[in-house]
């Protein structure tokens, strides 16, 4: 992958990881948090500490691999904007505002995905 391809596909984690900071923060105030950061548990007894951290592991492995410049790095990132979408759709019914939200940041890092293919092909 192109160097530039790579600083851009990380710099687009980055921008995710904010965005999820921000809506995770925003669902606990209304009141309707997304299952990784509610206290009661949407997968049993998930604390919101490993929650989120598992949450932020995934978009910190898409990060490293698109900075360590590797071919499958498209791959990888839209992979884990698969796996954000995933766990974005379990919240539509609990909190579907902020699952919205979490679904189009997902949406973007899919994008950004796919625009750095155009990298991996170009080096």
């Amino acid at each position: 992958m192109s160097t530039v391809w790579s600083r851009l596909l990380g710099a687009s984690w980055v921008l995710v990881a904010i965005a999820h900071g921000f809506v995770s923060v925003a669902s606990r105030r209304t009141g309707k948090p997304l299952w990784w950061v509610d206290n009661n548990g949407f997968v049993g007894s998930v604390t919101p500490v490993v929650g989120a951290a598992l949450i932020y592991l995934v978009m910190f492995v898409a990060f490293v691999v698109a900075i360590r410049r590797t071919p499958l790095a498209p791959l990888v990132s839209a992979a884990a904007s698969i796996l954000l979408a995933a766990c974005a759709v379990a919240d539509l019914s609990a909190a579907p505002g902020s699952a919205i939200v979490a679904l189009a940041t997902c949406g973007a890092a899919m994008l950004a995905s796919l625009a750095a293919l155009a990298g991996r092909a170009a080096h």
